[in-house]
């Protein structure tokens, strides 16, 4: 968490893991904290802050906006490292995909309802797909990406479609 201007009792830091917000800064004193945005600024929440401090602590932000938008945006920027997958891996758990850069993303295999129904032959077939980017299960007509899976993105099914899938799936 690099701090930028410490103004008084006031320590304004970035969190290294907020990369994928507008940028913004967070602010403490004590045990309180508040968030502003800083392009424009606004705040956006606070905690132990009284409304009276809170009016204290916007012009800082204002003053030191240029140098907030400058130097917060080497830690605000968003890094996308392509990695190819190299394996897979499915329990009746977890779906685990091992990247080429050394990574491995697990998941719970519950985030995606067709791989939870599919036998361990259907779990089995897989082909990857867009250059390594995803993963193609052809007998249940599933897919998942490598980024949707480090986001924490579950599959985007429907409810219905789901059920007309189960249902196609049982024997009449």
């Amino acid at each position: 968490m690099p701090t930028v201007p410490r103004t008084g009792p006031y320590r304004l830091f970035f969190y290294s893991g907020d990369r994928m917000e507008p940028p913004h800064v967070h602010i403490e004193r004590d045990a309180s904290d508040a968030k502003f945005r800083i392009d424009p600024v606004r705040y956006e929440r606070s905690h132990g802050f009284s409304a009276k401090e809170l009016g204290i602590v916007l012009p800082i932000v204002i003053e030191n906006q240029p140098l907030l938008l400058e130097v917060g945006m080497t830690f605000s920027a968003i890094e996308q490292v392509a990695a190819s997958i190299a394996d897979v891996a499915i329990d009746d758990d977890s779906v685990v995909v091992s990247l080429s850069d050394g990574r491995t993303i697990s998941v719970p295999i519950s985030w995606y309802p067709r791989l939870s129904h599919a036998s361990t032959g259907e779990r089995s077939n897989w082909r990857l797909i867009g250059a390594g980017s995803g993963i193609h299960w052809p007998d249940i007509d599933e897919d998942v990406s490598v980024s949707n899976s480090l986001a924490g993105q579950r599959s985007g099914e429907s409810d219905t479609s789901l059920k007309k899938w189960l249902t196609s799936r049982r024997p009449s």
